[in-house]
């Protein structure tokens, strides 16, 4: 069961005496018990589907008299949803410009019941009879991604072109010297070993097969593997396989770090994310690395 009160107005709400009956629709009915009463209450649920956006849906009162208790009951009938949909929600009482939102309290959205009337079990509907599974964590996971450090890296043109294969096309690009991090949780040189085994797809999106050293400046070696993106446009495939391709394009990087100094082990916990740029006017390859932690950056 939960509780709110605010501003002399209490909300109660996910608790077992709160029952109604069924909605005459396939969608949920939640049942809220709010006081003091007071013919000006009126009873909103806000609601997400799957953790998206905030949604509202007016209640009714279930009685035309306050309760012996001093309650008023309000039902709410939430619209049908794809089967499998979480529902969460939140009530809310106003009454005569005031009002009590349990999320100003710290309350998080609770996860909705199942609808009173699933759909009939049958050959369309195998699994009707499974009760749907409600999260633990409705509300979106928090998280905040921190910088670490920006990378620059020079690669060499295609040296070794293995040209359009069943696989897609594939193009190598070698690391060249002159490459480096620099940031606030690292800074270093970029070994001159290692690259990109990069394969495009028909649409002109590059699949990216990195490996590469890093030496930080305090000593110690890191070893970064990874894949992700390069956008070169709906023409790129085309563009590249004849030797050409545009003059930048986006990537998106998920690189991931091992290290055996132990003084940098907190890296070996993270998974990193990236967001800039290849130049093929330069050929570098640049862009901003990010970490989303689940230790503290830095620290072991």
């Amino acid at each position: 069961m939960a509780e709110y009160a605010e501003k002399g107005l209490s909300l109660r709400w996910d608790a077992p005496d709160l029952v109604a009956p069924a909605s005459k629709g396939p969608g949920t009915r939640l049942v809220v018990a709010a006081r003091p009463p007071h013919p000006s209450n009126v009873v909103t649920v806000a609601y997400t589907v799957d953790g998206g956006a905030t949604r509202l849906a007016r209640g009714y009162r279930l009685q035309r008299a306050p309760r012996p208790d001093g309650e008023e009951w309000f039902a709410v009938d939430l619209p049908t949803q794809a089967d499998h949909a979480l529902l969460a929600f939140a009530p809310i009482l106003s009454c005569s410009g005031r009002e009590a939102d349990p999320r100003r309290g710290g309350f998080s959205f609770t996860p909705a019941p199942p609808p009173h009337n699933p759909p009939v079990p049958g050959p369309e509907n195998p699994g009707a009879q499974a009760r749907r599974i409600v999260p633990s964590h409705p509300a979106p996971f928090p998280f905040e991604p921190k910088f670490l450090f920006r990378v620059t890296a020079p690669v060499h043109r295609d040296k070794y072109p293995v040209g359009v294969t069943p696989d897609g096309l594939r193009l190598t690009f070698l690391l060249r010297g002159g490459g480096y991090v620099r940031g606030p949780a690292l800074t270093g040189e970029i070994e001159h070993r290692g690259g990109d085994w990069m394969r495009i797809r028909p649409d002109g999106v590059g699949i990216a097969d990195i490996q590469a050293l890093i030496r930080p400046v305090d000593g110690g070696i890191v070893l970064t593997e990874y894949s992700g993106v390069v956008d070169f446009g709906p023409d790129g495939y085309g563009m590249l396989a004849a030797g050409g391709g545009p003059k930048r394009a986006p990537l998106r990087f998920a690189p991931r770090y091992l290290t055996s100094e132990p003084r940098l082990s907190w890296l070996n916990r993270l998974q990193c994310f990236s967001v800039g740029e290849v130049n093929l006017e330069r050929y570098l390859v640049e862009y901003d690395l990010y970490c989303l932690p689940s230790t503290t950056v830095g620290e072991d």
